[in-house]
């Protein structure tokens, strides 16, 4: 089981990593914050916690990027490719950022409360599909500028997508939350 964990870690690290060179990563400092819920006992339940929120902090941002992506596609002659591509960029970085906290909450997923690894392997799944929606619209981007119509109903449902995957894993993550007071057994 150890092996098939690492092997997913790598999966969803080596999914993240990959992107064309005209999207340099860059930090997205315009992340909204949600509130922080101290849930965990003892000191990895702590860092899970803060590890989890983080990932739902990413997800908030990727899920406002993927709106205004969105907005941008439903006006395609207001706006140039240049306007997706930033929103691409920012996307792609908090989608990095998923994938590099969910790997150190792989790594030590055995000293996480039995909520906090549920919750892990909730949202591995559909990060894993948010990664391969952000990449294939990255090379949609740079295949089709030329095609506006293609582009733009691709980008949209490419955006969508991303909005929906993004909200699946801030829902996952808060469900379980809800009763994280609660007794748990070990």
């Amino acid at each position: 089981m150890q092996i098939n964990l690492l092997y997913k870690g790598i999966l969803v690290a080596a999914i993240l990593s990959v992107a064309p060179a005209v999207f340099p990563a860059s930090p997205n400092g315009s992340s909204p914050r949600t509130p922080s819920v101290s849930s965990g006992n003892g000191t990895y339940g702590n860092n899970a916690s803060s590890l989890l929120e983080q990932i739902r902090t990413d997800a908030w941002g990727v899920k406002n990027d993927a709106d205004r992506l969105q907005a941008l596609t439903r006006q395609p002659f207001l706006v140039d490719w240049h306007s997706d591509a930033g929103q691409l960029r920012s996307i792609r970085a908090q989608v990095n950022d998923m994938g590099k906290l969910l790997s150190q909450l792989r790594a030590n997923e055995s000293e996480a409360l039995p909520w906090q690894q549920e919750t892990i392997e909730a949202i591995e799944p559909t990060l894993v599909r948010l990664a391969n929606t952000t990449q294939t619209a990255i090379v949609s981007l740079n295949g089709n500028m030329e095609q506006a119509q293609i582009y733009y109903s691709n980008m949209y449902g490419f955006a969508r997508d991303m909005y929906n995957q993004a909200k699946q894993i801030d829902k996952t993550i808060v469900n379980p939350r809800k009763n994280a007071n609660a007794p748990h057994e070990e």
